[in-house]
C-alpha cells in the first residue's frame, strides 16, 4: 500500500515514550503512516531533479517525534554550527509547527551532518527580516538542547530525526490535547546551484511559510488513528 498523497489533516496516535525510539531507518519502512513529500503547486508533475522523500510523526505524552527519509545521493550542507543560514548553505530537512490559533510558529532546519537552524517567528517576523528590518538573530533559539536531532546517511538517501517537548513550544498536553499545525518540508540542492523544493503540505505556492495551508496535527486515543488513517487511504 502506497502512502496517501498530501493532505491538510495528520493524525497521530500517541505511544509509549520507548515506542517512538527510532532505530535505524530506510525507504524499506515507508508504510502508510508516512507521508510524501511532493510539490502540489505543480500541475504538471514534478520538476527535473525531484527525489521523492517521506515523513512521519509520533507522539509520546511529552514530546512529538519526527522521522524523515528524504532520498538523494551525497547530501551535503556547509553549515558547521548552531543557527547558521543553512538554508544557503546546502541540503536541509525542515520542520514547522504552529499551536492552532496563535499567530507565532516554530521553523527548525537539521542539516545532514546533524547541525540545526532554530527559529521562532512572531506575527511580522519573517516580513521584518526579509524587509532587512530585523537581523535572522532576532529570530533563533539559542539554546543548543532546545530539541533533540540526529541524522543518518545511507548509499541513496539520508535520515532526519527530531524529538520536540511540548513545554518547548508552550504547550501543555495534560491539560487537553494540542491541536497543531505542521509541515514537513526540503531544500534539496544535489549538484544543482538552487535547490528543488518539497513538502507534505497541499501548498499552492512553493513558499513553506504559508501557514494556513500546513496540515492539521491531530492526537487521537489510541487506536482512534490506525482507524482514521486507513480510512483516508481508503483501505479497510
Amino acid at each position: 500500500m502506497t502512502p496517501s498523497p498530501a493532505s491538510p489533516l495528520w493524525l497521530v496516535e500517541p505511544l509509549p515514550e520507548e515506542s517512538c525510539q527510532t532505530g535505524r531507518l530506510s525507504p524499506s519502512v515507508v508504510d502508510p503512516w508516512w507521508r510524501p513529500l511532493g510539490q502540489a503547486w505543480r500541475s504538471d508533475g514534478a520538476e527535473a531533479g525531484f527525489h521523492p522523500g517521506w515523513a512521519r510523526i509520533r507522539a509520546s505524552s511529552t514530546a512529538l517525534h519526527y522521522d524523515a527519509i528524504l532520498l538523494g545521493s551525497k547530501q551535503h550542507n556547509r553549515a558547521e554550527a548552531l543557527n547558521q543560514r543553512t538554508w544557503e548553505l546546502g541540503d536541509i530537512c525542515e520542520i514547522f509547527l504552529q499551536a492552532e490559533g496563535r499567530p507565532d510558529y516554530f521553523e527548525l532546519h537539521i542539516t545532514p551532518e546533524n547541525n540545526r537552524l532554530q527559529l521562532h517567528w512572531p506575527p511580522d517576523g519573517l516580513a521584518r527580516f526579509r524587509g532587512e528590518q530585523a537581523r535572522l538573530e532576532d529570530f533563533t533559539i539559542s539554546q543548543p538542547d532546545w530539541v533533540e536531532s540526529s541524522t543518518e546517511a545511507g548509499p541513496e538517501y539520508w535520515v532526519a530525526h527530531a524529538k520536540i517537548t511540548f513545554d518547548r513550544l508552550g504547550i501543555d498536553p495534560l491539560a487537553h490535547p494540542p491541536a497543531l499545525r505542521t509541515a514537513v518540508c526540503r531544500y534539496d540542492y544535489g549538484p544543482n546551484p538552487t535547490p528543488v523544493l518539497s513538502s507534505t503540505a497541499p501548498l499552492r505556492e512553493p513558499n513553506y511559510h504559508r501557514t494556513q495551508e500546513w496540515q492539521l496535527l491531530k492526537l487521537l486515543p489510541a487506536g482512534e488513528a490506525r482507524a482514521g488513517q486507513q480510512k483516508s487511504n481508503g483501505s479497510t
